[in-house]
């Protein structure tokens, strides 16, 4: 998959494995990057089938929401060198 930055959406997505009588399933929040909902739905499965085996058949997605900046014209200060703090 080829993506531009500018072009990537944050999605928060909820779900859980299918449960099977009367069972407490887990649920299972993530944040994901993608340009569209088709893709960030596809990632999540990805991600819980590598992290707790749970695969789409098994599953349900509960809520996807598309997650706005509270004000996109700011800039952000990101830092990742703790040295340019010292």
């Amino acid at each position: 998959m080829k993506f531009k930055c500018a072009e990537l959406k944050e999605y928060q997505i909820v779900g859980k494995p299918l449960s099977k009588a009367n069972e407490k399933t887990p649920i299972y929040k993530m944040r994901i990057f993608a340009p569209d909902e088709v893709v960030a739905k596809s990632r999540f499965w990805y991600f819980l089938r590598q992290l707790r085996k749970v695969r789409k058949v098994n599953g349900e997605i509960l809520r996807i929401t598309l997650v706005s900046e509270k004000s996109p014209t700011t800039i952000k200060r990101i830092v990742n060198s703790p040295h340019l703090w010292q």
